[in-house]
């Protein structure tokens, strides 16, 4: 049983050394120029090292990709984002506060992945999961009969909005904790854009 452990924390340290140094490589050059040398050079590791873990470069970033996407999933429908009672202006929603705790966890793999452009699409596979979370939550507390707006569009603006979000706020160096960006989001769709611009409708009275 030790030697399965130490053979599997062994696999496990190597795995994480060649996703280490793909992360590297991707913040310092393009998807399209980086090559299993170029991986397994930064690794400090052999070539044959590296397809006895990966088929190839596609396969490394799909496991990475279904790693950190898929693990996100299942934080942001997990119990903690569930909307038992609407959120209030001053407490983030845990929804949008798992969200960003979880990228800053792994903010060398997000960095990464959103700053440069991959055939995994990360950002679009990102607002797709965060409009499918979105739409779990709503149907989770029986509101679909009460939007405003058509539903699909609803959605489409929300996840984009955050993707968009996200994006803007690892260009930054993200500059904010995350429960200030879980807050200020919250605020956002509390209040919707144009109140959060001061503009609101005149009085009828």
């Amino acid at each position: 049983m030790t030697a399965v452990r130490t053979t599997d924390r062994r696999i496990q340290r190597t795995r994480q050394m060649i996703f280490d140094a793909f992360l590297t490589l991707l913040r310092r050059r393009a998807y399209e120029d980086i090559s299993i040398v170029d991986i397994s050079v930064q690794a400090n590791i052999n070539r044959s090292t590296f397809y006895a873990h990966f088929v190839d470069k596609e396969d490394l970033l799909g496991r990475m990709l279904g790693e950190h996407l898929g693990r996100l999933e299942e934080l942001l429908t997990g119990e903690r984002c569930r909307l038992h009672s609407p959120p209030t202006f001053h407490d983030p929603d845990p929804l949008f506060l798992t969200l960003f705790e979880h990228l800053t966890e792994h903010e060398a793999f997000y960095g990464a992945m959103l700053a440069s452009p991959t055939p995994a699409n990360v950002q679009g596979r990102m607002q797709e999961l965060l409009r499918e979370s979105l739409y779990r939550r709503l149907s989770g507390i029986r509101m679909d009969q009460k939007v405003r707006v058509p539903l699909d569009l609803l959605l489409d603006y929300a996840s984009f909005a955050v993707q968009g979000t996200v994006a803007k706020w690892f260009a930054d160096d993200r500059i904010y904790s995350p429960h200030h960006m879980a807050l200020q989001l919250t605020r956002l769709s509390l209040l919707g854009t144009y109140e959060a611009m001061g503009l609101r409708q005149p009085s009828s009275t």
